[in-house]
């Protein structure tokens, strides 16, 4: 059993250190242009709106002829610094797999697309541009994640206030009834008294009608 609790946290931990950290693989991928090796980097955390939204301000910071169709977005013509100052066309795509979102970069170098082997220098280069992109996105997703649950606590919280007033409201209302209710009830006993009072008049008042009338029996 203590071996199972071992391998169990093991596993959880492994599991929350995978989703907070940037790992990036070379893998071949579909491109328009075909199959394709690539660069594939994994977006901890990621928002498919924000990923999307990253990539596009990404690839458009390259400095070459940006465009996006069918789920594939380019930059013919790119330029960085890093890659020296012939241009090249860069190919992405984002990947999505149940909650894990990955982006995949294909760069073609005019002839040849990028290889870890081949062109090892430009390759690592790329990878630390992919990185860096990776590590920042990742961020604005945090980032736009924490805004929407804290407008959701905002907004629990604006509702827990609205309980607590209406309750506050409700227990002054209690004992507005139970102030009406105790003056009605000392009114009722007012009322019963005088009730008593006032048959007791009627009795009074009509045994002197009753003495009257037999006055009208003058002989």
């Amino acid at each position: 059993m203590k071996h199972l609790f071992t391998s169990l946290f093991t596993v959880i931990g492994f599991s929350l250190f995978a989703q907070n950290t940037v790992s990036i693989s070379e893998e071949n991928n579909n491109f328009s242009v075909g199959s394709k090796n690539s660069i594939v980097v994994n977006i901890p955390y990621g928002n498919l709106d924000v990923v999307e939204k990253a990539l596009k301000s990404e690839l458009k910071d390259w400095d070459g002829k940006y465009n996006s169709s069918k789920g594939e977005f380019t930059s013919m013509q790119a330029k960085l610094k890093v890659m020296g100052d012939k241009p090249f066309d860069a190919y992405a795509k984002i990947i999505t797999s149940g909650d894990v979102i990955k982006v995949a970069f294909a760069i073609d170098l005019g002839g040849a697309f990028m290889t870890s082997n081949q062109h090892g220098a430009q390759f690592n280069e790329m990878r630390e541009v992919i990185r860096k992109f990776a590590l920042e996105t990742a961020q604005e997703c945090v980032e736009e994640d924490l805004k929407a649950e804290t407008k959701k606590l905002e907004s629990f919280e604006k509702e827990q206030k609205d309980l607590e007033k209406e309750k506050e409201n409700l227990l002054n209302s209690i004992d507005d009834y139970r102030k009406k209710i105790s003056e009605a009830e000392k009114k009722i006993e007012e009322n019963m008294t005088n009730q008593s009072n006032k048959k007791t008049e009627i009795s009074t008042q009509a045994q002197k009608v009753k003495e009257i009338e037999k006055k009208k029996n003058i002989k």
